[in-house]
């Protein structure tokens, strides 16, 4: 799998095709692996010590395949270092951390958004309609098994997300960003290159809250709590991540293109 230097995805496929964005192992990681973590303890986390509690060798295996796929588990890259600080600092909001994350490496996920997005507060959203839209989207690619089953996998990420809600009726719902999953949303969309009004605008913002000034409240918070520089004149803003980036990733971020 490939990947570019902020540690997003240039993968056809996305860890949807197997699981959803397997929040409540990834809540397990994040207790039981300290944030100073090397890259072979979540090796060792999920093989070795079973942490996930895992019936067998292969199903442990599967599982670090599968979370690798989401997530990248590499603390070098800033897309997933970030989501690591932020979630042990703030646990309540790994779930829209690791929304945004899987969003960011995941095409299927991200195509499934543009249907997510377009529905109504409390309108319902049937399986058959996203297994259309991923049709639609990657016009004979998968089998209709396999788009049955990532339907399935995308909406249960969206349910976890906080998009959508109940266990079987799957309706509409307003996320409510936390100053952590605000901050973190933009950082992602920093990182592909959007700057001020782009970054308020984007699909990244729109994962966590449901309107600018609902988002721009927690923005406000999170730079309070120095997880971000905002400033802001005229209805122009400006947005800093310097102190959630190595010097060689502000480097890279600074480059002429």
């Amino acid at each position: 799998m490939q990947v570019n230097p902020f540690g997003f995805s240039n993968a056809t496929s996305g860890g949807h095709l197997a699981r959803s964005m397997m929040f409540l192992e990834m809540r397990i990681l994040v207790r039981s692996i300290p944030v100073a973590a090397h890259h072979d303890d979540f090796t060792k986390a999920i093989v070795e010590e079973n942490v996930l509690e895992k019936p067998t060798q292969v199903s442990r295996l599967k599982s670090l395949r599968h979370l690798t796929e989401l997530y990248g588990l590499d603390l070098s890259k800033a897309l997933f270092r970030v989501l690591w600080q932020l979630g042990h600092a703030d646990l309540e909001s790994l779930h829209q951390l690791c929304l945004v994350c899987a969003y960011a490496r995941d095409p299927q996920l991200r195509l499934s958004f543009e249907l997510v997005r377009m529905l109504r507060l409390g309108e319902a959203l049937e399986r058959s309609s996203m297994e259309q839209h991923l049709e639609r989207g990657f016009p004979g690619r998968f089998s209709p098994a396999m788009k049955k089953s990532m339907a399935q996998n995308v909406n249960t990420t969206w349910t976890y997300g906080g998009l959508l809600a109940g266990k079987t009726r799957k309706t509409r719902q307003a996320p409510e960003p936390s100053p952590s999953s605000a901050a973190y949303a933009l950082f992602v969309g920093y990182l592909t290159g959007l700057r001020g009004e782009q970054l308020l605008d984007s699909a990244f913002a729109a994962l966590v809250a449901s309107n600018r000034s609902q988002l721009l409240g927690a923005l406000r918070l999170a730079s309070a709590k120095g997880l971000l520089s905002l400033k802001s004149a005229a209805g122009i803003f400006e947005f800093d991540f310097s102190n959630l980036l190595t010097p060689a990733e502000l480097g890279l971020l600074h480059e002429p293109h």
